[in-house]
């Protein structure tokens, strides 16, 4: 049995729903917002952040430098 359950969409508050179909229609998967929804707050700043970054707040060449050192400090063949 799985330590964290993931919500229910229709028990959450509109807000989070909403961006929870904004998730199934950008990514096709919701597991990940259905988890962290356990925490409203923490849901909605992570939201926030999401958009900054796709918004182009931090330039292209820093995600992608961010994306080889996770890959490398996974042990990841990127």
């Amino acid at each position: 049995m799985p330590a964290v359950t993931m919500k229910n969409v229709h028990d959450l508050p509109p807000d989070l729903q909403d961006t929870i179909a904004q998730y199934e229609a950008w990514i096709g998967d919701t597991v990940f917002a259905r988890i962290i929804a356990h925490r409203p707050e923490a849901f909605r700043a992570f939201h926030a952040l999401y958009l900054s970054l796709l918004a182009g707040v931090v330039e292209s060449e820093i995600k992608e430098l961010a994306r080889l050192r996770l890959a490398r400090l996974n042990g990841c063949h990127y």
